[in-house]
């Protein structure tokens, strides 16, 4: 276990210990940490980020929406099902299946999918009060119909990789000659297997803490990079796709938690980035806490659970 799921287990733990004195029963303290424990790494971000006010649609009245405007804009001899659409943002969005395998059917074809996939998102995006430009639209669209996006911390920075191609990894700056570089060498030939990329040449840019032009796939050289990098190294890592100047990440997290039925804005990521992870040593239990109590004042506790199962 890396030192990221420690943070996390303690964080769970902390929100039991409070859960428990606010009268929560042990049934529903277990259910919910139960789910929290099990949130991909983008969900996390999410849950911790939740913010205090409930402004606009959400979940399902929000994929919803944004199905009938992509309905409305299609051109009159393409017509697009608004439950079609929707379909295609809920199979992505909350079940987590990679745009590239959802089945459509022959007269669809895999380009009108993924053009309404991304006129979807270019709604989403709308409904919820953001004006990304098409450029950003498409790379957003992009990163979110990656199915690694949706996994740990590890794949999803892979995924952002792909979308920021000169993202800073503080995770890999204390890498030095020891059997952790050996575990990262041969975590990068598993990744680049079938590629041109070299491996010596990617370890020597990870050493140098940035990669210049990263492959498409580095799920298990990230993966280790987190398993053996230090909390303060995590935390700035979070700190770095969570930047203002990070913008196809941060406005993907929140459409995907504002699809699934949780509050948040970009103003909520800002905090989030500026409180739980502006330290070398982290503590995610009291921000948790903090979340779960938004949550349950917003949604009420009933809610909490059938939302976090969206992500």
């Amino acid at each position: 276990m890396g030192h990221f799921d420690q943070l996390i287990d303690t964080a769970i733990e902390h929100l039991r210990g409070r859960l428990l004195a606010r009268g929560w029963s042990s049934t529903e303290i277990d259910a919910l940490a139960g789910r929290i424990g099990r949130l991909n790494f983008p969900g996390l971000l999410a849950v911790l980020g939740t913010g205090d006010r409930r402004s606009g649609l959400l979940g399902a009245e929000l994929l919803g929406a944004a199905a009938r405007d992509v309905a409305f804009e299609g051109p009159p001899d393409a017509k697009f099902e608004p439950g079609a659409a929707q379909r295609f943002l809920a199979d992505v969005l909350q079940r987590h299946i990679p745009l590239s395998d959802i089945p459509v059917r022959e007269s669809e074809g895999e380009q009108l999918k993924r053009e309404r996939f991304k006129q979807g998102i270019a709604a989403l995006a709308r409904r919820s009060g953001m004006l990304p430009s098409l450029d950003q639209t498409e790379r957003i669209a992009s990163l979110l119909s990656n199915g690694e996006f949706f996994r740990d911390i590890g794949s999803t920075t892979a995924a952002t990789l792909s979308t920021v191609r000169a993202l800073p990894l503080a995770v890999a700056e204390d890498i030095r000659w020891s059997p952790r570089a050996i575990r990262l060498l041969f975590a990068l030939r598993r990744d680049l297997r079938g590629t041109p990329a070299s491996a010596w040449k990617l370890f020597a840019q990870l050493r140098d803490g940035e990669l210049d032009d990263p492959p498409a796939v580095l799920s298990d050289t990230l993966g280790v990079l987190y398993e053996t990098a230090s909390i303060a190294a995590i935390s700035e890592m979070i700190r770095t796709l969570l930047a203002k100047d990070n913008e196809t990440f941060r406005l993907a997290i929140v459409l995907y938690a504002r699809a699934a039925g949780i509050p948040i804005e970009e103003v909520d990521l800002d905090i989030l980035r500026e409180s739980a992870f502006n330290t070398d040593e982290p503590d995610l239990g009291p921000t948790l806490v903090r979340a779960v109590e938004r949550l349950e004042t917003t949604l009420s506790r009933k809610f909490i659970n059938s939302v976090l199962d969206r992500l």
